[in-house]
């Protein structure tokens, strides 16, 4: 499936969130996230969260979060392949082409601080690989 958010291309959009609503906010979040959406992800993410981009960051919380996806360049599409969820734990991956065509494959792990559907995220774990250049 493929739908257009603004000028991000999503495609590969994983269906059938119906019994898994938390599919539905880890899927928006990482629109939000591509499309530099600070408000939406903001909204997403506790204030205190701990996202670990491994390798170059170790972000506590909001501001560190919000100056680092202020700092991403702009998105043209999302390919998001699996969404998987288990109670407060949930992993994401997929890969995202930006305006200048590099290519991230990325792999998120999140950890919510509730069981409610009005949970925050309160842990990430990000894997970012430029594959550019893979053969």
């Amino acid at each position: 499936m493929t739908q257009s958010a603004g000028t991000l291309d999503v495609i590969d959009i994983p269906e059938h969130c119906g019994n898994a609503p938390r599919k539905a906010v880890i899927r928006d979040f990482l629109i939000a996230l591509c499309q530099r959406d600070i408000p939406q992800v903001q909204e997403s993410l506790k204030d205190d969260v701990d996202w670990d981009i491994l390798g170059p960051a170790q972000l506590q919380g909001g501001d560190d979060s919000t100056s680092w996806v202020e700092s991403q360049p702009s998105a043209t599409a999302l390919h998001l392949h699996t969404v998987i969820t288990h109670g407060t734990d949930c992993g994401a991956d997929g890969r995202v082409t930006y305006t200048d065509g590099t290519e991230i494959a990325f792999n998120h792990v999140f950890i919510f601080a509730g069981h409610s559907k009005t949970a925050k995220i309160k842990t990430i774990r990000s894997y970012l690989v430029e594959i550019n250049n893979r053969r």
